[in-house]
């Protein structure tokens, strides 16, 4: 198979979906309302060379909006916040413990299977900031449209204590406040996946690639939250570890990664093998979308906003680890 080909073939991307968020408060202040989820779209298509599943069982290269609809059509996307990405909790005014893990935030499982030498799953390519909410491109994004908010009072908005008056007028996007969170799992339908969950590979994303407003931050968010609850609560100790950035490969060689920044599964060996003798790999990773609460720009000015989501990954031989 010619380099060109296979290179095309090895790519598989995930269009996730389109949100229109309800009325909501997202800066802690209270029990958020139902979020909508509305106009629906998801599919997602792959070469040969890298497989997709919902279960394990079935796998193809093609994932249509209705195989991925039912997973989705009860989730409301209540403001929620996670150092891991693995457990959830609520904040602020709410009790931590009152989080619905089937409602509150958008979380599914995926099987990856190959026959290929290259066994890293990669997430490549973020293009957020060369999309626009109604357009669309090859790579990974994170968008929204945007709501056009008035402020009600005012608050400090950025580090630099850049104040936002009242009455002021400006667009807030909900796609500031996202987080996308990638845990590799034992996959309990190949017995030979017996590796430890030290092991295992687990991150968080944070597609808007500015660490100055993100989680517990005193500005922004959290200072419009003071001045409106006059209610201060304590900023968390503990930091929540993201990245910004997603993995590139070499342009001479397009099977080869150059950092393993954003690799989300190594496939194992099933001991099984296709028609032809190949033998099958693969890998289960859990995928959970979320606004996180205290993110500098999880203000309630998003309510109502709409996000879209796509998602890239690619089959890669996984880089060379540099130790110091």
């Amino acid at each position: 198979m010619g380099l060109v080909k296979k290179f095309n073939l090895t790519l598989l991307t995930l269009f996730l979906l389109v949100i229109t968020f309800g009325t909501v408060t997202f800066a802690w202040i209270s029990l958020s309302t139902v979020n909508n989820i509305e106009g629906l779209s998801l599919s997602a298509s792959s070469g040969e060379e890298l497989m997709i599943s919902l279960d394990g069982q079935t796998f193809t290269n093609n994932l249509s909006a209705e195989q991925l609809y039912n997973l989705f059509s009860d989730i409301t996307l209540n403001e929620v916040t996670s150092i891991d990405g693995k457990t959830f909790s609520a904040g602020g005014l709410r009790d931590e413990s009152d989080v619905n893990d089937e409602r509150d935030y958008l979380q599914f499982d995926v099987w990856f299977q190959t026959t290929e030498d290259a066994h890293s799953v990669y997430v490549i390519d973020n293009v957020s900031d060369e999309v626009a909410f109604d357009s669309s491109a090859s790579g990974t994004y994170i968008v929204s449209r945007g709501v056009n908010w008035r402020s009600d009072l005012t608050f400090v908005y950025d580090e630099l204590g850049t104040l936002v008056e009242k009455g002021d007028e400006s667009i807030y996007y909900a796609s500031d406040a996202v987080r996308m969170s990638f845990v590799e799992l034992n996959d309990e339908l190949n017995e030979l996946d017996t590796r430890e969950e030290t092991s295992l590979i687990s991150w968080i994303f944070d597609p808007s690639g500015d660490s100055s407003r993100g989680y517990g931050k005193t500005y922004g968010n959290y200072s419009y939250f003071t001045e409106k609850t006059r209610v201060f609560i304590n900023i968390p100790e503990q930091e929540q570890q993201v990245k910004y950035d997603l993995s590139t490969y070499d342009p001479r060689n397009p099977y080869q990664a150059l950092d393993n920044e954003s690799i989300v599964a190594t496939l194992q060996d099933t001991g099984l093998e296709d028609e032809s003798g190949n033998a099958i790999y693969q890998g289960k990773i859990r995928m959970t979308l979320w606004i996180e609460g205290w993110d500098a720009d999880a203000f309630d000015a998003i309510s109502g906003d709409r996000l879209k989501i796509q998602l890239q990954f690619k089959l890669l031989d996984k880089a060379e680890e540099i130790v110091d």
